[in-house]
């Protein structure tokens, strides 16, 4: 009789350890589940972005640079896109500078902003459609200003990066 009592608690004991081992892997393929769900998404979602910049001017103080949403994604967040440009200053001093985003239409040293957002490539109309979100085929205008300025005749260089990492970049004379 007491081999029974024993032998009962074994067995409930084994029952509780896979129940409780079951439902700690369910729970971890779940997990690992949800986890490829969201890569997935996030790579469907870069493989639909595309950005362009299709020009880029000196204007005095500032750089204007001209962004087209070439993708299908419609595009914001601007506070975390990265621009990014490597230039030569008038003494010939080679300058890597990543710019803060700023709200400023005006924007301070070492910072851009987005000036304008066109409704496509003949920049005669601002956006109307979605306020303040670069839809596909709008044309973005982002002003920055680089501190040291760009020297005179120099070859320089312009990244900008999307919030999920899209890239496009272009040289401009300074």
């Amino acid at each position: 009789m007491s081999n029974a009592i024993v032998t009962l608690f074994v067995i409930a004991l084994m029952l509780v350890a896979v129940l409780t081992w079951a439902q700690v892997s369910f729970s971890s393929l779940d997990s690992g589940a949800q986890a490829w769900k969201l890569m997935a998404d996030a790579t469907e979602e870069v493989s639909r972005t595309d950005i362009e910049v299709i020009d880029v001017q000196r204007q005095g103080a500032f750089v204007e640079v001209w962004v087209r949403n070439s993708g299908e994604v419609h595009l914001a967040r601007f506070s975390k896109w990265d621009v990014i440009v490597h230039h030569y200053d008038a003494s010939g001093g080679y300058q890597i500078s990543e710019l803060s985003y700023t709200e400023n239409k005006n924007p301070g040293n070492q910072e851009w902003t987005v000036d304008t957002i066109y409704s496509d490539d003949s920049l005669g109309q601002q956006e109307v459609f979605e306020p303040g979100i670069l839809n596909p085929g709008e044309v973005m205008l982002i002003k920055l200003r680089l501190s040291p300025q760009p020297g005179a005749g120099t070859t320089n260089w312009v990244i900008v990066s999307s919030d999920n990492g899209v890239a496009a970049s272009a040289q401009f004379t300074g």
